[in-house]
């Protein structure tokens, strides 16, 4: 649903004084407050509820450490598609209503919940958001450079995934079509989403406890570059329960995620095959994967600008700005 209704700012003018020619001459000034850079996270309140929002939250305190004087909201709570909607209306109304307009610019919508490559799923069977015509989702006002909405959930960039042909040739996973309905910036992971915990908080905590001193409270704690790589699995099922904990995309090869991988790897080639009639088909994701997986590395997420895919690059030790930025 477009903006269409979407107030223009006040701009305030007020008289000073110059001197010209020696003489005192009178001019108007132009008064106008800039806006309040506004970051708005979601965090679904159904199964995993709680990990959600302590990685909403976690984001929140990164946020605030970058951009101290912007405003850092977390809608958590939330159980069906209904309920988001309530929530995303709620805000476009806010950000578009001639007496609050004025007060903030929309720079991130981050998104914390389960979902797959074309939806993001909600509480109950087909209860799922897909940002199509039939959701119809109003077109937040984005600021113009930094606006981007950024999915942690699962596959959200994974075009291969998608069971109909057309759209995998077009690329249109979720993250593509939220990109051109909201005519923002969209980021989506490419495999599936795990919690990482913060080994940095671990380390310091278990120094500082060895020595006898106080818990340190340093701010190098809340760096991105902690999570360029996750844990291994038995330690990090231990530290996301004892640390901060953020949500992304890691090239996995245990647990459910690798499972999940190699069931994703089969469809797709039966579907390579059966659809498209291609002898030994490769699976892109996977092999990305084989690449980053050991060194339980990011994996790059997919960045889609108004539908554009944005470049990125997919190698050992090598991260992404988009990833680091956002994650």
């Amino acid at each position: 649903m477009p903006n269409e209704n979407t107030q223009k700012c006040k701009v305030f003018t007020a008289q000073t004084s110059k001197l010209e020619n020696g003489e005192v001459a009178v001019e108007e000034i132009i008064l106008q407050k800039e806006p309040t850079p506004l970051f708005v996270l979601f965090a679904y309140g159904g199964r995993g509820a709680p990990d959600f929002e302590k990685a909403a939250k976690h984001k929140r305190s990164r946020l605030l450490k970058k951009y101290p004087d912007a405003e850092v909201r977390i809608i958590e709570g939330f159980l069906y598609p209904n309920e988001f909607k309530a929530e995303w209306t709620k805000l476009y109304n806010e950000l578009t209503n001639s007496e609050t307009a004025c007060k903030y610019a929309l720079w991130q919508v981050h998104y914390f919940g389960h979902g797959g490559p074309d939806k993001l799923s909600l509480k109950g069977e087909g209860n799922d958001i897909y940002f199509n015509e039939k959701d119809n989702m109003e077109l937040l006002p984005w600021h113009p450079n930094e606006g981007i909405m950024v999915l942690h959930s699962c596959r959200g960039g994974a075009y291969e995934d998608l069971e109909k042909e057309k759209q995998r040739k077009a690329q249109k996973c979720l993250a593509n079509v939220i990109s051109m309905q909201q005519e923002t910036r969209c980021l989506g992971q490419v495999t599936y989403a795990s919690f990482a915990g913060n080994i940095g908080e671990y380390n310091d905590n278990y120094i500082v406890t060895e020595s006898g001193g106080m818990i340190s409270s340093t701010n190098s704690l809340l760096d991105s570059g902690f999570y360029k790589y996750r844990p291994e699995r038995k330690l990090n099922s231990v530290l996301v329960h004892i640390t901060a904990c953020a949500l992304w995309g890691y090239a996995l090869f245990t647990g459910d995620t690798h499972k999940k991988t190699l069931a994703r790897m089969k469809e797709y080639k039966n579907r390579m095959i059966e659809q498209e009639k291609v002898k030994n088909p490769i699976y892109p994701i996977y092999e990305e994967i084989k690449k980053l997986a050991p060194k339980n590395q990011i994996l790059p997420c997919r960045v889609f600008n108004k539908g554009k895919l944005e470049e990125r690059i997919v190698e050992v030790d090598v991260f992404n700005q988009n990833d680091l930025e956002y994650l």
